[in-house]
């Protein structure tokens, strides 16, 4: 029997314009009747994560959990501090920064509180963030002014450019990558965590804060940076319109779309007999 569903949010358990599927609602309910947790998992902020969910009932999330920041955060779903939680050292992440601003792509950086700071994005990235994130824009290109906030994560961004931010990770200087976790999501994003800091770690920590083996997790993604909680859940599950890098790693490729409703495809192949 499994006892936890962790999911991917955007491109898998939201649909293309970010809404929920009514088939992924039902799904969950039913979930829940037989006690299972419904974790979201993103590389988003919490607070952004729990606005997305917005259209769900509340209770279908009492007493689970959210995994931000590709695994950075864990936080109990109604409380506003992380139980655990991860952040770059201010030197590194300035190095990021700056040699981002060498690049011409767009940077965001992640602040622990859920603030995301830009630059350099154009008005395609701003209308794809608006309304799910409180992105502030940074005065002029130095991260000096965050040195004394936390920061989880940050990631160049180009809008249609994965091969060439693909590029760009091929030649980083080693040095530069020392103590990063690098990966890629929504086709449009190259993300730097710190070192150890993925999904499946993620899931892994959650687990064991709530008694679950592993092998009695499933877990959903569509993009690169879900790939290690794919591997580490006891079922990974890629959604249709996953990339073929992820779908390379799933225990199951679901037919159905972040469109349809991939956890109530779920639901019907690995749960509903249970």
């Amino acid at each position: 029997m499994y006892r936890v569903i962790a999911s991917d949010m955007d491109e898998t358990f939201l649909d293309r314009g970010h809404a929920i599927p009514p088939a992924n609602i039902d799904a969950i309910a039913r979930m829940r009747e037989q006690g299972m947790l419904f974790v979201p998992a993103s590389g988003r902020p919490y607070d952004s994560i729990l606005a997305s969910l917005d259209g769900m009932p509340r209770n279908l999330l009492e007493g689970s959990y959210v995994i931000s920041f590709n695994g950075g955060c864990i936080t109990r779903v109604g409380d506003d501090d992380p139980i655990v939680s991860a952040s770059l050292p201010f030197a590194k992440l300035k190095a990021l920064f700056d040699y981002g601003t060498t690049l011409d792509v767009g940077i965001h950086v992640y602040e622990l509180s859920g603030t995301v700071r830009t630059w350099n994005i154009d008005e395609e990235e701003t209308a794809y963030l608006r309304g799910h994130m409180d992105t502030r824009p940074l005065a002029k290109p130095s991260v000096s002014p965050l040195a004394a906030s936390p920061c989880a994560k940050i990631l160049y961004c180009l809008p249609g450019g994965i091969d060439r931010l693909r590029d760009i990770l091929a030649t980083m200087p080693a040095g530069l990558l020392e103590g990063i976790a690098p990966t890629f999501s929504s086709e449009r994003y190259l993300e730097f965590n710190p070192a150890g800091v993925d999904k499946g770690t993620g899931l892994a920590r959650l687990a064991d804060l709530v008694g679950v083996p592993l092998s009695e997790t499933i877990a959903c993604g569509d993009a690169d940076n879900d790939i290690a909680m794919l591997r580490a859940a006891g079922v990974g599950v890629a959604v249709a319109n996953a990339n073929d890098a992820t779908r390379a790693q799933a225990d199951y490729r679901a037919t159905a779309t972040c469109d349809d409703g991939v956890i109530a495809e779920v639901w019907e192949h690995f749960c509903a007999s249970a």
